[in-house]
């Protein structure tokens, strides 16, 4: 009855007190076990890590974990701590230390001895009453003094449990509650957990005393029980602790920790027992959001280490000691210590896994058990040093309400932080015999070491959490082929990412809407470009392909943005403000850099087949010579001109090949690669060579899509400035040899690409002829260059010779008339007995001549009720490219066009397109591979392959638009 009553006052104070954990101060002083001895007669209480002074009568034991009773002083009954110590009239106590004697031989540190080894105090009759002086007895041969109990002895096997503080129990006890040998088929808990709970006990109305080892072997099976909480009390051993649990005290202002018990759960133990009452919970919110910890890591100097201490227990509650966690204590995994140190190198992401074999895992030689507790160390204002109890969300809890893994929420509302943990669990397992081996192994298959920024300071975390992932598996029998078990350990760094979410979206809402906006306006020029009147199918196309166009470009800016804002500010900190992206801001990234990609893929497709259905003609302005009855004038000018535009058709403004090998120059030789690991270092090359005893990062996928933009970019920007400020004008110029080639060879090009739109190449000779021998050439040639012939240009004494064209309707219906004679002429029937390509033929130049007098004759102002007027466009016209005022049906617009617009119908005027794919063609390969160097080979692939379509698709057009065949366009 007296049990009961004292469990439910524990029950009823902790369900007030517990659920207020988050208010309290959860760090404590950091405090070494040999400390304590310049504390006069104090201990180091591994229940309350703290000094704590030994009772009257008593002094600390050599290694300063216990107490016992000094020389002379006899113990109370039984013999765990605390216990009393009183002083003996006689100073001599029984060899036990339980009860005051005198001494018959001599006495040596308040104890009898005797003179010779094989002789036995003999302190106590048979039935355990003290005798009134102590004596010394012989021991016969195969037996000897048994020590503090007294005697001589066999080495017999007592029949009752016993612990290492003699706690002696019978083997049937009536305990409060009991271990189901079903549900807990585990011997080693089987035999241990009742004499460690007895031990651990505390009923001020039984008599009964706290043993601390007993208490912390107790709290061992809960966590080898994944701390199971039975909804009917006394089947496990987790049941067992929580009717241990005192109200007397608690230990450093923590009213989770109870004096003198190991401290498990940060959660209402009575709260989390009760069945249907764990629907949710603020206390695992509200410690993982604290701000004690006021140390702020500067990871350019000062603090850059997170100083770990891990408390190490055996099976038996043992305290073990204290050591670092860069020692790789936590780490199952075999490798350099200068690797596994760099995990807690701070703003370092860590992750390592490694494949073992179970059969090792199974063998305690190799691999002992031990449980562990983890506490961040550091400094506080006052320059105190203090520590701070690291949780441990361990993901296979279940909650006793509903058997739930709460912990595998991703909301951390229902979640249980507990205190200990263990990384391999051979001893469970055995469900024979202590001392066999087991049947299962429970292992740590994953563990992360969760380390969350506070958003407003600088360099300051909340408190860090370690997530544990066990799995169990079946050991394999003797013969039987090994099995290999995956484990891994990580350190993850986060911080609150709503801001930088919403600042993407925001800008992604404005640049979408700007998208959105120019996309009804390219459009609209569209539509008047190509004479429609109204809305129909192929208005909404063109809409859908301008927005999937604008909105990549969009997406393009604010991912590239996004990425180089995160790798400055990431690797330019000093005290640590921002962390890398995780969760849905990564998941978003990729997201828009995948859509970016396939809308920019679109638009490229969509370039090249508008590209390569564009409608050219030449026009050859060469006149029959007059000795020339037949009026014929040499196509060989024509066919030169058409291959020279084959050949410009792909030409780009920069080399792709020198802007491939340039970026993975700089990323895989000079090292830029480096920036994109996820640590703070701002080091250049060397970091990832293999032969480095350094630790290496992973990479991150932000960081390395925006250095390969970056350098992209600036690789890109560098050769046009070459190309335009010292390529073009003092080594070659494509374009404008292409335009001068025309005016050379006496012939103009005239492109429409829309219905209603184009652009004119003027290349009518100033010399009023082409086709000549070369001394004649070389005199004209030189004529020009001495300013003795006319301007180039179309309009007299004008030097501009590249137009764009807004030609009204009437012209393209005429236009269109003479083109569909042509065509009709390829797919018309021949008569029998005439040669059909021959009547083709003939049909087919006749068509030619005709368009060819119909285009001379236009140009030269020469067409009745046709004509075109030459204007510059407004600064409005130019910025949008756009045209304000419609064409007449009797008059075209030639707009004067110094920036050699036609070139958006070649590869070399969509240069800032093609850039941005191969950005995102390069960026989306990397994000598949993580491979940079795999990135160009397959970038350079297949924009070799489109431009090899490109030039076959064009190459095929233009031998259809001129007439020129395509055995001369090479």
């Amino acid at each position: 009855m007296a049990f009961s009553t004292s469990v439910g006052i524990v029950c009823f104070l902790f369900s007030v007190v517990l659920p207020f954990i988050g208010a309290q101060l959860l760090q404590y002083p950091s405090v070494l076990p040999e400390s304590c001895a310049s504390s006069s007669l104090s201990y180091f209480s591994t229940a309350n890590q703290q000094c704590v002074s030994c009772w009257p009568g008593a002094e600390p034991t050599a290694d300063f974990l216990f107490c016992q009773c000094l020389a002379g002083y006899q113990r109370s009954v039984p013999s765990v701590q605390p216990f009393n110590c009183t002083q003996c009239a006689s100073l001599q106590t029984t060899l036990d230390g339980r009860d005051c004697t005198t001494c018959s031989a001599s006495a040596a540190e308040g104890s009898c001895t005797c003179p010779t080894a094989q002789e036995a105090v003999v302190d106590r009759y048979s039935n355990g009453t003290v005798l009134p002086t102590s004596e010394c007895q012989t021991c016969a041969t195969g037996s000897g003094p048994t020590g503090t109990t007294g005697g001589c002895a066999s080495c017999d096997t007592c029949g009752c449990a016993i612990v290492s503080d003699d706690v002696c129990l019978p083997s049937t006890p009536a305990l409060p509650a009991a271990i189901d040998a079903t549900a807990q088929p585990s011997v080693f808990i089987q035999q241990k957990v009742r004499a460690a709970f007895v031990g651990c006990f505390l009923d001020s109305n039984t008599g009964g005393h706290s043993n601390i080892t007993a208490c912390q072997a107790l709290a061992n099976m809960c966590v080898m029980e994944t701390y199971r909480i039975p909804v009917v009390a006394g089947d496990t051993a987790c049941s067992l602790y929580g009717q241990t649990l005192s109200s007397t005290g608690i230990i450093n202002g923590n009213i989770a920790w109870t004096a003198n018990r190991p401290w498990l759960y940060y959660d209402d133990y009575n709260r989390l027992s009760q069945p249907g009452t764990f629907t949710s919970s603020t206390v695992a919110s509200e410690v993982l959001t604290e701000t004690e910890i006021t140390t702020a890591f500067n990871i350019k100097g000062g603090t850059s280490v997170l100083d770990i201490v891990v408390f190490s227990y055996d099976e038996n509650g043992n305290f073990l000691g204290r050591q670092a966690a860069t020692t790789g204590v936590l780490q199952l995994c075999p490798d350099r210590p200068s690797v596994k140190s760099a995990a807690f190198t701070f703003g370092t992401t860590y992750s390592r896994s490694c494949s073992l074999s179970l059969t090792d895992l199974s063998n305690s030689a190799l691999y002992p058990q031990r449980f562990y507790e983890l506490n961040l160390e550091f400094t506080d204002a006052s320059g105190v040093l203090q520590l701070y109890p690291i949780p441990v969300l361990i993901t296979n809890y279940r909650s006793p309400d509903n058997n739930q893994p709460v912990n595998e929420a991703a909301a951390n509302t229902r979640w249980v932080l507990v205190r200990r943990f263990y990384l391999i669990d051979n001893l469970s397992g055995i469900t024979t015999a202590l001392g066999d081996s087991p049947t299962t192994v429970t292992y740590a298959t994953t563990m992360t070491l969760n380390i969350e920024l506070q958003p407003s300071s600088s360099g300051l975390i909340y408190p860090p959490y370690l997530s544990v992932t066990y799995a169990t598996d079946d050991v394999p029998v003797a013969g039987a082929a090994d099995v290999q078990i995956t484990t891994d350990f990580q350190v993850t760094y986060s911080s609150n990412m709503a801001s930088q979410e919403q600042g993407i979206m925001i800008s992604l809402i404005v640049f979408g809407v700007l998208a959105g906006v120019y996309a009804l306006f390219e459009t609209s020029t569209w539509r008047r470009r190509m004479g429609l009147q109204y809305i129909d199918l192929s208005s909404l196309g063109m809409f859908l392909y301008f927005s999937m166009c604008n909105l990549a470009n969009a997406f393009f800016v604010v991912m590239v943005g996004y990425a180089s804002v995160t790798l400055l500010f990431y690797k330019g900190q000093s005290l640590v403000t921002t962390t890398l992206p995780e969760g849905t801001v990564l998941q978003n990234f990729q997201i828009f850099i995948i859509v970016a990609f396939v809308f920019k893929a679109v638009e490229i497709l969509g370039m090249i087949f508008i590209q390569a259905t564009v409608d050219i003609f030449l026009v050859d302005w060469e006149r029959p010579k007059v000795k020339d009855s037949e009026g014929k004038v040499s196509i060989w000018r024509t066919y030169f001109i058409a291959n020279e535009w084959n050949e410009i058709q792909t030409c780009r403004k920069v080399s792709f090949f020198l802007q491939l090998m340039a970026v993975l120059l700089f990323l895989e030789v000079v090292g830029f690669k480096d920036l994109a690991l996820e640590n703070t270092s701002t080091s250049v090359g060397g970091t990832t060579t293999t032969s480095s005893d350094a630790y290496v990062p992973p990479s991150n996928s932000v960081l390395r899509f925006a250095l390969s933009s970056l350098i992209f970019l600036v690789v890109d920007v560098v050769q046009v400035i070459y190309v335009v400020a010292i390529h073009e004008r003092f080594i070659s110029d494509r374009i404008r040899e292409f335009i001068d080639l025309c005016s050379v060879s006496n012939v103009s090009v005239f492109i429409l690409s829309h219905t209603n739109y184009g652009y004119y190449i003027h290349g009518r000779s100033v010399y009023g002829k082409a086709d000549t021998d070369m001394m004649d050439m070389n005199k004209m040639l030189q004529k020009e260059a001495d300013n003795l012939t006319a301007a180039r240009g179309l309009e007299a004494g004008r030097d501009e010779q590249t137009f764009q064209v807004a030609i009204p309707l009437s012209f393209r219906m005429q236009y269109d008339k003479i083109y569909n004679v042509l065509e009709a002429a390829k797919h018309q029937p021949t008569a029998r007995g005439v040669n059909v390509s021959d009547a083709k033929m003939t049909e087919s130049v006749q068509a030619y001549r005709k368009m060819k007098e119909f285009m001379t004759a236009f140009l030269d102002h020469s067409v009745h009720g046709l004509d075109y007027f030459v204007k510059d466009k407004m600064l409005l016209e130019k910025l949008f490219d756009v045209e304000m005022q419609d064409p007449t049906n009797s008059g075209a617009f030639f707009y004067n066009d110094t920036s050699n617009s036609f070139t958006n119908v070649l590869f070399y005027g969509r240069e800032f397109a093609l850039l941005t794919f191969d950005i995102l063609l390069f960026g989306i390969i990397d994000l598949g591979t993580q491979d940079f160097v795999l990135a160009t080979i397959l970038t350079y692939i297949i924009g070799k392959f489109l431009a090899i379509v490109r030039q076959s698709i064009g190459r095929h057009n233009l031998a259809k638009k001129t007439l020129v065949d395509k055995r001369f366009l090479i």
